[in-house]
């Protein structure tokens, strides 16, 4: 009887003690619908459509993610430091409520000497051993605390997540979901807001797809970014020595090697705003900037880049200005365009009649460079290997905008993004200020690279009008060349023309050839984002 008792208790004990460290805490319905709110009145109407978990929903995609086989194990890296205690619990809490089950967390401790933030990390990992905690005696600084965190990591792949920010509850299951249908992936990232002092959500952050020349003018990717880990190894980690700016150097590095990156466009990631941080003041860092300046530096000089890099000055800051010099042997040749009609004919023959020349500089109608750089900066980006057509700014006489990109629409008609705005108007992502990918040159304004024109046989004879520099920029990029867009090649006009300008049977036929592409949207553009207005607000027109 004793003996019984005794198994039954030694049972019991082990029942106890085997915690499992793959349960999520589940969240509770109030939290959720705090977590949904925001101060913006257009913003919380976009999340209650878009953006808002219930527990029910949460709870099917914990249901889901536990019949995943396999399921990679997820390592979130936090290095920690003075942290207010309510932000740190808050943080590690997002984690813990995860609807994905397998990850674990390692949190660094770089001295605090806090005591309020060491009994913090005291109390919250105490009861789940999915948080780890490594403490250095004395502070080592953010890149060294870093490396430690990515030293500990086990899993597979490795999300970066700062001390104060907050994960959304469903952002490790779409990572993964992302990981199952394209298992090649080397990084994931995903869209991103902002919490106010007040918790709120607010400053929405609806990124373009892959752009490895928007990346060169400032860090567009942010958080949330989750790296193989394999690869961080290869890296080395981050570099020590550029402090403030180590995650934007990461990237640029890891850019260099042509990764597999994808792009989840949903937000994830919640970056607090309070005093000490960069969000609320950008000065209180000066350091990140100079790291900045110095890792886009070091990004030209690996490639073998000539140029310079400063911070753009036209902008807030964490905006950088890459100021490439152009090859010394590089050929052009200027068209001026009297029409856009017969528009593949006039830029097909123009390359026929000088084989001698590197590149096709296109001016329609009225349109001159400003300045004596302007078309020298547009040449300046075809050195780059992946680059083949560049396109530039053009401005009225009031100094308004007429082109400062394009995105391309479903009905085949492009949208020309802040037309009509004055030049200085801050923009959605600065995209009009600073060098970007685009899926669209303007044919008014753009520079083809001869070999590139060569491979792909010329400009498509079938449009009549400028839907044939559409066509040959859509089947540039689906061979992998990728299109630029430059603030700083600046002309004006003085006669202008709707880029789609041509016949229907253009557009007809661009939408007919195009179908599927134009279905799932432009890649440099988010769909949350309106295809109406030229000003990128939100997409209040629910599907």
């Amino acid at each position: 009887m004793l003996k019984h008792f005794i198994t039954r208790w030694q049972k019991g004990l082990a029942r106890k003690s085997e915690k499992p460290i793959n349960v999520p805490k589940e969240p509770k319905e109030t939290e959720l619908k705090r977590w949904a709110c925001s101060e913006w009145i257009e913003y919380q109407a976009w999340l209650f459509h878009y953006g808002f978990l219930t527990l029910h929903d949460w709870q099917q995609l914990r249901d889901n993610a536990r019949c995943w086989q396999p399921r990679p194990l997820l390592s979130i890296v936090t290095p920690v430091y003075n942290t207010q205690p309510s932000h740190l619990r808050e943080c590690i809490y997002s984690v813990q409520t995860q609807a994905y089950p397998d990850w674990e967390m390692c949190l660094v401790d770089d001295g605090s000497d806090n005591p309020a933030t060491t009994a913090c990390l005291q109390t919250v990992i105490a009861n789940d051993p999915r948080l780890r905690l490594h403490r250095f005696a004395t502070n080592q600084g953010i890149c060294h605390a870093t490396n430690q965190a990515l030293a500990m990591a086990r899993g597979e792949y490795v999300a970066f997540l700062d001390h104060d920010d907050r994960l959304a509850p469903d952002a490790l299951y779409h990572v993964v979901e992302t990981l199952r249908h394209h298992p090649d992936t080397d990084i994931i990232y995903s869209d991103r807001d902002s919490l106010s002092e007040n918790g709120f959500r607010f400053m929405h952050l609806f990124k373009p797809d892959w752009s490895p020349e928007t990346l060169l003018s400032g860090n567009y990717l942010f958080h949330l970014v989750v790296y193989r880990r394999e690869l961080l190894q290869q890296l080395g980690g981050v570099r020590v020595g550029l402090e403030g700016s180590q995650d934007y150097d990461l990237i640029l590095r890891a850019a260099d090697r042509a990764p597999q990156v994808q792009h989840i466009p949903k937000v994830l990631y919640h970056w607090r705003h309070h005093k000490q941080s960069v969000a609320m003041e950008q000065n209180v860092k000066e350091y990140v900037y100079t790291a900045g300046v110095q890792a886009v530096q070091d990004t030209l000089e690996r490639r073998g880049l000539e140029g310079n890099v400063s911070e753009n000055n036209e902008l807030w800051r964490g905006h950088y200005r890459v100021h490439l010099r152009p090859r010394p042997d590089a050929r052009y040749q200027v068209l001026r365009l009297n029409t856009l009609h017969d528009y593949a004919k006039q830029i097909n023959q123009a390359f026929e009649r000088d084989i001698n020349n590197d590149y096709l500089v296109i001016l329609g109608p009225g349109v001159e460079p400003i300045d004596s750089e302007a078309i020298t900066e547009l040449v300046s980006w075809l050195q780059i290997d992946a680059v083949g057509i560049v396109t530039g700014k053009v401005l009225d006489s009031q100094g308004r905008l007429l082109h400062a990109g394009l995105l391309q629409r479903p009905n085949g008609v492009p949208l020309a993004v802040y037309a009509g705005f004055d030049e200085n108007t801050p923009s959605y992502m600065a995209v009009t200020a600073i060098v970007r990918n685009v899926s669209t040159p303007h044919p008014a304004l753009s520079v083809l690279e001869r070999c590139l024109w060569q491979r792909l046989a010329g400009l498509n004879t079938d449009y009549n009008g400028p839907h044939a520099l559409f066509d040959f920029a859509l089947r540039a990029q689906t061979s992998g060349t990728r299109i630029v867009y430059t603030p700083f090649a600046r002309f004006v006009a003085s006669e202008w023309q709707a880029p789609e300008i041509g016949p229907e049977t253009d557009r007809q036929r661009f939408i007919e050839q195009w179908a599927t592409w134009l279905k799932q949207g432009d890649p440099y553009y988010s769909p949350y984002l309106t295809l109406e207005f030229a000003d990128m607000g939100l997409n209040l027109r629910w599907n």
